[in-house]
């Protein structure tokens, strides 16, 4: 019976592993890019994950309810710290677009991905979304959304056991659409895990996590910015 019952889950896991879409692969800057001058090109960001931890590789319940008990205190301390600094790269990046010869279009209010309609679109670079209602109401040429999907506190584990300390981390992609075959123009993958300076493990304030939590946010900004930048 437990034999059983364990194929079961092993199935279950193999069935929803290829379930999965494959991720994105990275595209890198061509120099077309930004040849032709004086586009709209909007600037946006996805609605901020909430501030929170994880503990991938306690992927089951049971292990996973027994991480999130170890570590109690860690996540509530992790949902008192804020990210919205990160707000103001969109300001910074219609600047650096400005440097491009470009006209940036700041879109204030944060997209809700997940409501956006699916893209019928196939290919290696077809974008996810259809971002088409984004491009009348803005008249844009071009779409550039920095999509974060994880900020907070990460801890590895293999089952019960943790297998490293826990780090600061913001992950997720900037990436531009052509909406002329809504495909990505340029996509590039964002992912920052900064560790502790010395002990992590000094509740209830954390101090050495929260600083890696801000040597984080600080890191993913900058590495945008940078791959932006002339």
């Amino acid at each position: 019976m437990m034999f059983r019952f364990g194929l079961l889950l092993a199935i279950a896991a193999l069935l929803a592993g290829c379930a999965a879409a494959p991720p994105q692969a990275a595209v890198s800057m061509g120099y077309g890019i930004f040849a032709e001058p004086g586009l709209r090109l909007g600037v946006a960001m996805s609605k901020l994950p909430q501030v929170d931890t994880s503990f991938p590789g306690a992927d089951w319940p049971l292990s996973r309810a027994a991480a999130t008990v170890a570590n109690a205190a860690l996540t509530a301390h992790t949902r008192t710290l804020a990210a919205e600094e990160l707000l103001r790269m969109k300001a910074e990046i219609a600047e650096a677009l400005k440097l491009r010869g470009q006209l940036p279009v700041v879109i204030d209010e944060p997209i809700v991905l997940d409501q956006l309609p699916k893209a019928s679109g196939k290919g290696r670079n077809a974008a996810a979304r259809n971002y088409a209602s984004l491009q009348s109401r803005y008249q844009l040429d071009k779409l550039l959304v920095v999509e974060l999907t994880e900020i907070g506190i990460t801890r590895p584990y293999s089952s019960y056991i943790p297998t490293g300390e826990p780090k600061g981390i913001v992950s997720g992609a900037v990436y531009i659409v052509n909406f002329k075959d809504n495909t990505y123009e340029w996509y590039q993958p964002v992912m920052q895990q900064k560790s502790a300076l010395g002990n992590w493990d000094e509740a209830p304030a954390f101090p050495g996590l929260s600083n890696a939590f801000y040597q984080a946010l600080d890191g993913a900004r900058e590495a945008i910015l940078r791959a932006l930048a002339r």
